[in-house]
């Protein structure tokens, strides 16, 4: 039980995680949000808007259980499972598989409002409301249209006065190339996606992820494994950028669903990408001197190199780009880039936003197949308690 809940006299108390907006910050956040827009605009993103009620059922299908433990849910009157939007990504999708899949140009969405997600007060997050700018494109795989996400994050953040931002990239399509050279099952890779920070803590991490997969029956605890693990796919060529085809994926899929992998298997695949996650962590000129002469870690380098280059000097702010792959981000439906936008205040980091590509979610939600996507979000309201504070010093 939220330990908020004991004291709190409904009739008078705002509740837990919701925060009265004064005129002087109301202000601010339509000076803020008006600036964006015109950015976003700028760059050819029509504005969307959706309802803030949709199915439970689009999050779910979405992020799993990663996000659904957090949704504020209930069965409406009619008997449908709804939800309170906790974000917009999914509801952009449902709208272009609904009404613009057919287009064969990208699509370009922007959107504004307010989002909810649950969250106990115990653990320090305190915004169950806040609101959310930010956009998506869809139909677009180039390299082109990650850097231009991760160019409007730092726009946006620009606008609002803050003087220095992190930002921690990571990029899923390497980590998942890795495990599929190993031709692991979906599950195991969910599995090991989901738990990237066991492998990167130690050296030790390899062996308690593998006594864990096998603890859950993911992989089989014996020393014998099918000859089929030893199947190899073509090589496809680094300018996927660490993914493979969506034909190669399908294919591969129904042998995976037979395969028996042991714990000698799975801690090859672990050691190997345990190799990557060490060599890029930290700054990208450190992160030079650890590389192998693995072909993904070569390819991986220049990615993230021609990005912070191409990102780094769109606004006056100061800004620290870390390579961070083995960051625990939670949804394991990204496919590609993936960044965190943080203040570092006192030593503590303070989320702004973030973004990333999420290639498989239109086919996930119904669409007629794999279509690119890539998108970012930031929370107004953390920005503004950011530079809102610094103007009362």
């Amino acid at each position: 039980m939220d330990s908020a809940k004991q004291d709190l006299n409904l009739s008078t108390s705002i509740l837990p995680g919701m925060v009265d907006a004064s005129p002087e910050m109301h202000h601010a956040k339509l000076n803020l949000t008006t600036k964006i827009n015109a950015i976003l605009t700028k760059y050819g993103y029509d504005i969307f808007d959706c309802p803030i009620m949709e199915s439970t059922e689009l999050y779910a299908m979405k992020s799993g259980g990663e996000l659904t433990s957090r949704l504020y849910s209930f069965e409406e009157p009619g008997g449908i499972n709804v939800s309170l939007r906790p974000e917009f990504t999914s509801s952009v999708i449902r709208f272009y598989v609904s009404n613009e899949a057919v287009h064969k140009k990208p699509v370009k969405k922007q959107y504004l409002g307010p989002v909810f997600r649950y969250s106990d007060s115990n653990q320090g997050l305190n915004q169950r409301q806040f609101t959310q700018q930010g956009c998506e494109i869809i139909g677009d795989s180039s390299i082109g249209s990650d850097v231009e996400i991760l160019k409007l994050g730092l726009l946006a953040l620009g606008e609002s006065g803050l003087e220095k931002v992190t930002i921690k990239l990571g990029h899923m399509g390497y980590i998942r190339s890795i495990l599929e050279d190993f031709d692991l099952s979906e599950a195991l890779i969910g599995f090991t996606l989901s738990n990237l920070q066991v492998l990167a803590e130690n050296e030790s991490g390899i062996v308690g992820l593998a006594q864990m997969a096998s603890g859950i029956g993911l992989i089989n605890p014996g020393n014998n494994h099918h000859d089929s693990t030893n199947i190899k796919a073509a090589k496809t060529p680094m300018s996927t950028l660490g993914r493979r085809t969506f034909e190669q994926i399908s294919n591969r899929s129904l042998r995976k669903n037979s395969h028996s992998f042991s714990v000698e298997k799975y801690s090859e695949a672990l050691g190997k990408l345990s190799l990557f996650l060490r060599a890029f962590s930290g700054d990208i000129n450190n992160v030079s001197n650890n590389l192998t002469a693995e072909p993904i870690h070569q390819d991986a380098a220049e990615y993230f190199k021609f990005v912070i280059k191409e990102s780094a000097n769109v606004t006056d702010m100061e800004v620290d780009f870390i390579v961070d792959c083995a960051a625990q981000r939670g949804f394991t439906y990204y496919t590609g880039i993936i960044f965190d936008m943080e203040h570092v205040l006192d030593n503590k980091s303070i989320p702004l936003g973030g973004g990333g590509r999420y290639d498989g979610l239109v086919k996930l939600l119904g669409g007629p197949g794999e279509i690119p996507a890539t998108g970012f979000a930031v929370n107004v309201d953390s920005i503004l308690s950011i530079t809102t504070a610094d103007e009362q010093k």
